[in-house]
């Protein structure tokens, strides 16, 4: 069969995608994957045909970026990134609350994500190949349009807690109880609009995919209620995976990893770099930092315990670790699910926060906000990473949730019977 991966043109979202698109390759299917044209070279590096669709420079490496994101996204991607998803606030839970989200998400974040060009050069692309099956990550919705305008099976892959779709459920839920001429719906109207061009019609499936790929273990997904399949999950680091040589010596004391990855959250932490890693100076402990030149510039004088080394291939790092400090990035999170390693998780923005809360309560690590990390906070909860076994013992169940998942080469095949039921329903009159 012919499948087609539909990602935004962001690394760090395509990641996840390549090692099943390898899975599909090797299996014998045909792959292609659909992304804006910044991602062309990153998509050829990993050997998979790529096809550029949409226009240039839709995202930047600094996220408020007006010139690349437009002003409308610049400044409604806060507000969507700080929005309360651990549901904590009941204020922002309320209909008022969720309908300003969709009001921001709708414009600012899916239409930009999935703009009309895009939308066009997909469904054109999907119109001329003929996929059977296109798979799309998390809000890439362009790719559940192609879908549709071809009669093609389509899947949503994921890759971090599923808050989006979870406060849309709260809104739907809140709008049945309005008044109907009150049940605004932005995102329904932008995305009925959409497919209205292509011949198709708007339902909540064009959000959720007719099945979901989920690579995180079982206790830490949200439970929507959805077609599921999990999947085990494999690190894909990118291209550039040599393994530095301090990290490959065998630890000659208990080793910590520390990795803030490249978003800017050091700036945004309680406390400066300098002060978090020297919290952790008196853990009889080697702290490995994966700081790049700039961050440990800014960190000064390294504890005598700490060693910077740049970039390290977690999947590589990890088995070495009993416990990592992280800011909660997609492969971060995932890799120390997959080696059992206990966490502690500076939450931010997006899915961060449940993503730490998640973690906490299967026992596995701590949270901390990454506003409140300081000096004492970061070294305390390291140290009672480090010292209480139950943190490792939970962290490894989880690791044993997901091994216990279909591998990818398993996953291939209910793909694939997924699909020719989809296409018997089509034939007998389905959709």
């Amino acid at each position: 069969m012919r499948v087609l991966f539909v990602c935004f043109a962001h690394d760090t979202h395509y990641f996840p995608m390549v090692p099943l698109a390898w899975a599909l390759r090797t299996a014998g299917h045909e792959v292609r994957v659909a992304s804006g044209p910044d991602l062309a070279d990153t998509i050829a590096r990993t050997g998979l045909p790529g096809v550029s669709v949409g226009t240039p420079e839709w995202y930047s490496n600094d996220p408020y970026d007006p010139e690349a994101l437009g002003e409308l996204l610049a400044e409604g991607s806060p507000y969507a990134e700080y929005f309360d998803y651990t549901r904590r606030d009941g204020e922002q839970w309320t209909w008022e609350g969720l309908l300003a989200l969709e009001n921001i998400m709708a414009p600012a974040l899916f239409a930009s994500m999935n703009n009309d060009p895009t939308l066009d050069d997909l469904v054109d692309l999907a119109r001329d190949w003929r996929p059977d099956l296109v798979i799309w990550e998390t809000y890439s919705f362009a790719g559940a349009v192609a879908a549709r305008a071809v009669g093609a099976a389509h899947a949503r892959l994921v890759w971090g807690a599923d808050v989006a779709l979870r406060a849309r459920r709260e809104f739907l839920r809140r709008s049945s109880e309005q008044p109907p001429e009150h049940r605004e719906d932005p995102t329904a109207e932008w995305l009925g609009w959409s497919l209205e061009r292509f011949g198709g019609n708007f339902d909540e499936e064009v959000l959720t995919g007719q099945w979901t790929i989920d690579p995180s273990p079982a206790p830490v997904r949200l439970d929507l209620g959805l077609d599921t399949i999990g999947v085990r999950y494999v690190p894909y680091p990118g291209p550039a995976t040599v393994v530095p040589e301090r990290t490959r010596e065998e630890p000659k004391r208990v080793r910590v990893c520390l990795s803030l990855g490249l978003s800017g959250t050091a700036e945004r932490m309680g406390a400066t770099l300098g002060e978090v890693l020297e919290s952790m100076a008196d853990l009889d402990a080697e702290v490995i930092a994966t700081l790049t030149e700039e961050q440990v510039a800014v960190a000064g004088v390294l504890p005598d315990n700490v060693r910077a080394v740049g970039f390290a291939p977690l999947d590589q790092l990890l088995p070495t670790c009993a416990a990592i400090v992280h800011h909660g990035g997609i492969g971060t999170t995932a890799t120390a699910y997959l080696h059992g390693v206990p966490q502690l998780l500076l939450s931010g923005g997006w899915d961060t926060a449940v993503k730490a809360d998640a973690i906490e309560a299967a026992g596995a690590g701590l949270r901390l906000p990454l506003t409140e990390a300081n000096r004492d906070k970061v070294g305390d909860a390291v140290r009672r990473l480090l010292t209480e076994p139950s943190f490792t013992r939970s962290a490894m169940t989880l690791r044993e949730h997901m091994l216990a998942e279909p591998t990818l080469n398993e996953a291939v095949t209910l793909f694939e019977r997924r699909v020719s039921q989809h296409r018997a329903s089509r034939e007998a009159g389905g959709r």
